[in-house]
């Protein structure tokens, strides 16, 4: 492609500069010019504003200083209007103060002064009237050099230009306004570099520019939206590099979510094994304390049973002891040996009888320990029955929720890709900006389950979050977004997705 050249405005001259010294001499000869103008001017009507305000009913003493206030108050609303507009903050009603005070001071002047005819008139509105012109020069100055420091000052088409080529000057304006370009030269470059490429486009396709594809188009195309042929052509490389970047971002987001599930499903299954390690050691627990209570059932009743025969035996032997004394006291009746034996006989049978009775007690008590254990392996079991319970119904929960994640999952992976389509749909069909943003919106809407007559299932702060607005913008977008909606957009058909075809 054929290299253009860029031709300066003024036909390759660039403009003078003016020297600081002479810059400085000029400021010092319009502030030695203002001067004279301020105080001859505020002087000559000083008298005459003092006169007819003495004549309109102020005090004598008052109407020294009416004068005063009226040209303070226009001094004082120049000054701070110029000091708004040195600080990039202008308010236009300080100015309009300020010229109303200017005209009320010529109407007095001519009026106290006794002026009938216009020549007299105007000599009393001169001096003011210059005043508020040299400010207003001022004004300009500070507005200037504003807009030279923050590179806003836009530079004027030349005159012969709008003569000699009306419509194509036209269009060039246009361009510049709506590409904010505030350099004239900057403008001819990029009009020059623009025909240089469709010249070259033209010579490439044979001399039909019609053959010419959507992306050797782009920089025709995107003129008017303030592209350079550079920057056009850029595009579908910079658009591929963004759609690579956003898939290693998405891969990095699938490993990341696989690496999270597989951390999560670890959580789960360590925990389903420290439960399992639980009720398998108050399983062993239950078994340890039946079996000690057993034991020591079997124990009572065999120290029962033993202490039982041991009376027993005691008893047989006091019995046979019985019988030989009364064998012997069948023999010597009448003895006192005879009745001793008797008494002992008694006493060892009361004894004997005693004993049984402390055997039935212990047999007792053996059946009731062992009823006991009976009891605590029932109540054993029927603990692990409903820990077994409470685990089948933990498991039955933790799948619910991993089913009710993963189901979540899959309808903001679907959301995110359908609004990834629709936005690069979007941005294709040449939207503005603020229309993209709008149907954004809608989808939102759509997909939180609103509708037309619903718009509030998405909250301004949300909308905020999503589109980067501040509140009374998302108000708006979201106002659209319902007009749009009412309109018949529906992002499922209007728009649909390849994912979901």
């Amino acid at each position: 492609m054929t290299t253009v050249q860029e031709v300066p405005a003024g036909g390759g001259r660039g403009p003078g500069r003016v020297s600081a010294g002479v810059t400085r001499a000029l400021a010092a000869v319009t502030l030695l010019g203002m001067i004279p103008v301020a105080g001859v001017g505020f002087a000559a009507s000083y008298d005459t504003l003092r006169q007819a305000a003495e004549a309109r009913g102020f005090s004598h003493a008052l109407s020294y200083w009416v004068p005063v206030g009226i040209d303070g108050a226009i001094i004082a609303f120049l000054a701070l209007d110029l000091y708004l507009t040195a600080r990039r903050i202008p308010w236009p009603l300080l100015r309009f103060a300020a010229h109303a005070m200017v005209l009320a001071t010529i109407a007095f002047n001519a009026a106290g002064a006794g002026a009938t005819d216009a020549v007299s008139m105007a000599w009393h509105g001169l001096m003011p009237v210059l005043f508020v012109v040299g400010v207003e020069a001022v004004r300009r100055l500070i507005l200037h050099a504003t807009q030279l420091a923050t590179g806003e000052v836009t530079d004027r088409i030349p005159l012969h230009r709008w003569l000699l080529a009306p419509a194509p000057t036209a269009r060039l304006y246009r361009r510049m306004r709506l590409a904010n370009v505030h350099s004239y030269p900057e403008m001819i470059r990029r009009e020059q570099d623009l025909d240089g490429y469709r010249v070259w486009l033209t010579q490439q396709l044979g001399g039909d520019l019609s053959k010419a594809s959507e992306v050797q188009r782009l920089p025709m195309t995107l003129a008017p939206r303030g592209f350079t042929v550079e920057q056009a052509l850029a595009l579908p490389a910079q658009w591929e590099a963004e759609a690579a970047e956003r898939a290693r971002q998405d891969a990095e987001r699938a490993a990341l979510a696989e690496a999270e599930a597989a951390e999560r499903a670890a959580e789960v299954e360590i925990k389903k094994l420290a439960a399992a390690g639980r009720v398998e050691a108050a399983r062993h627990r239950v078994t340890a304390e039946t079996g000690t209570a057993a034991a020591l059932a079997e124990a009572s009743t065999a120290e029962a049973q033993a202490q039982a025969e041991s009376a027993k035996a005691r008893a047989e032997r006091l019995r046979a002891q019985a019988e030989r004394a009364a064998a012997t006291e069948a023999e010597a009746f009448q003895s006192a040996e005879a009745a001793a034996l008797l008494r002992q006989a008694a006493e060892d049978e009361k004894a004997a009888a005693q004993a049984q009775a402390q055997a039935e007690a212990e047999r007792r008590r053996a059946q009731a320990e062992r009823a006991e254990a009976e009891r605590q392996q029932a109540e054993a079991a029927e603990q692990r029955r409903r820990t077994q319970a409470v685990e089948a119904q933990a498991e039955r929960a933790a799948a619910d929720a991993e089913a009710e994640r993963l189901r979540a999952a899959e309808t903001r992976r679907r959301i995110a890709v359908m609004e990834a389509e629709a936005a690069t749909a979007d941005a294709w069909a040449g939207l503005t900006p603020r229309e993209i943003k709008a149907r954004r919106v809608a989808r939102l809407i759509v997909a939180a389950g609103g509708s037309a007559d619903a718009v509030e299932v998405v909250s301004l702060r949300d909308i905020e979050a999503a589109v980067g607005a501040s509140r009374t913008t998302a108000g708006e977008l979201r106002q659209e977004a319902q007009e749009l909606l009412r309109g018949g957009y529906d992002p499922m058909t209007t728009y649909a997705p390849h994912s979901w075809r």
